[in-house]
């Protein structure tokens, strides 16, 4: 019982204010790429920031919510997750798969995760 790495450090617990952020912003992010309006939500270079700003804020909650895991495997993971979230955008926004965002969010994903723990 006492070898489980939740009970060991209390900031992987579900009720950590970083965790739930992290999971609300993650769930927030899957919900926009299924709603076809989502897209069209904010314009020109807005829209970038959007992207950028919204990844790095997530890869610096789950790096916060995950101390012990390193920054790249944190980065890595929001990047796949950014990508896969353009992928579902090609069916819920109908339009086709954006590697510009999916970069963008790779970029924002890595600064998040190297000031998480600054």
């Amino acid at each position: 019982m006492g070898s489980d790495p939740i009970l060991r450090n209390p900031s992987l617990t579900p009720s950590s204010p970083s965790f739930l952020g992290a999971l609300a912003l993650s769930l927030a992010l899957l919900a926009a790429s299924l709603v076809p309006d989502a897209g069209q939500a904010i314009y020109g270079d807005w829209h970038w920031f959007a992207h950028f700003g919204a990844y790095a804020a997530l890869a610096f909650l789950w790096r916060s919510a995950l101390p012990r895991a390193p920054a790249f495997a944190v980065a890595a993971a929001v990047i796949a997750f950014g990508f896969a979230q353009e992928a579902i955008e090609i069916v819920g926004h109908a339009h086709a798969f954006e590697l510009a965002d999916a970069l963008i969010d790779a970029a924002g994903a890595v600064l998040g995760a190297s000031l998480a723990k600054l």
